[in-house]
């Protein structure tokens, strides 16, 4: 196990950006102090050769003018809030919108974080004041990425406000096990353990309902082709231009695998555990509208569904739907959750 560190590039605030590698010997990844974003996950294929099945840029200043979030650790609160705005013990909170009227995701991902560095563990730390982008309370906000034997990269997150709050935390690391410019994942094989799924509205907000997967192109409950049934005729997969859409999870806990996917192309499988309630699968329906499109690692210039994301979380929207999981979190009361994304070669 090693971790090493080297000057990634400097934000337009002239703050330098320092890359952190992790390495088991056969797995690397590579991860910046500016929004905890993992740049590369390197893994042997089925020859043991490395591949690298992450998307991103190789500069500081992509990835702060970027619009598609690669890597990055998001929140305060991962996906949409309806209006920018909910009530939170009898109180209206607004918050600053950022995608039209609504709220998505939040100044985490675009933010410098300290860190520690361990054995095979890094440990992100930040303090985000009562009232950054409208939320109450003061966090206290811990990131640690550890890297195992068994090529598994583990998130931890945790989080404890002065406050009542909302939080919902997640990962946008976008997966090409193919390799991350090898062109679109539609072959991929994604197995999804998730009967229901959050159906979404105008600006893909969550209507409140949930349905059945059965029968959909939704069902991923059998491992199937990510593209087998991406281009049917549906009014859900219309509204998000593809899968970008919250799976409620059948699985609880990390003893489970709630995901595996697989490329036939290189034998890159990876299995996924979570203590989060749903995910989000989206299918990189829009990277090709980044504004740094053509930029990413290598020079490699990635288009619509080149990637897929397993994005592990409360569901979107949360705080304005009471039937939902709650994610409000108590002042004094930790926020714990995990995420483990563990890869292996298929021979």
């Amino acid at each position: 196990m090693s971790v090493t560190s080297k000057e990634f590039g400097k934000l337009a605030s002239g703050e330098m950006v320092t890359c952190y590698t992790l390495s088991n010997g056969s797995m690397s990844v590579n991860v910046l102090d500016y929004g905890c974003i993992i740049q590369s996950i390197c893994v042997p294929d089925r020859e043991g050769k490395p591949v690298d099945v992450a998307l991103g840029y190789d500069t500081a200043a992509d990835y702060e003018k970027g619009t598609c979030f690669y890597g990055a650790f998001v929140g305060r609160y991962a996906n949409r809030i309806a209006k920018s705005r909910f009530v939170l013990n009898g109180e209206t909170i607004r918050l600053t919108p950022n995608e039209g009227e609504n709220h998505l995701h939040g100044v985490l991902p675009r933010s410098l974080f300290s860190v520690e560095t361990g054995e095979n563990t890094l440990t992100f730390r930040r303090t985000s004041p009562a009232g950054e982008e409208g939320y109450p309370g003061a966090l206290e906000i811990v990131v640690n990425y550890t890297l195992t034997e068994d090529n598994g990269l583990v998130l931890d997150y945790q989080v404890v406000s002065d406050a009542d709050t909302v939080l919902n935390l997640t990962n946008h690391t976008y997966f090409n096990l193919s390799g991350h410019n090898s062109g679109g994942v539609e072959k991929q094989v994604l197995r999804l353990a998730a009967s229901k799924v959050t159906a979404i509205g105008a600006g893909s907000i969550p209507t409140g309902a949930l349905f059945d997967v059965e029968g959909t192109p939704f069902d991923f409950r059998t491992a199937k082709p990510i593209g087998q049934d991406i281009e049917e005729e549906d009014e859900q997969l219309a509204r998000g231009g593809g899968y970008d859409h919250n799976f409620v999870l059948d699985t609880s806990g990390l003893e489970e695998a709630f995901a595996s996917a697989y490329s036939d192309e290189t034998g890159i499988r990876m299995d996924c555990f979570t203590t989060q309630p749903g995910v989000q699968l989206y299918t990189a329906n829009f990277v090709q509208e980044d504004v740094c499109r053509g930029r990413g690692k290598g020079g490699a210039d990635y288009g619509k569904r080149s990637a897929f994301c397993l994005e592990t979380q409360h569901f979107p929207d949360s705080p304005n739907h009471p039937e939902f999981p709650s994610v409000v979190l108590r002042a004094g009361e930790q926020y714990h959750q995990v995420t483990v994304y563990r890869f292996s070669a298929e021979h």
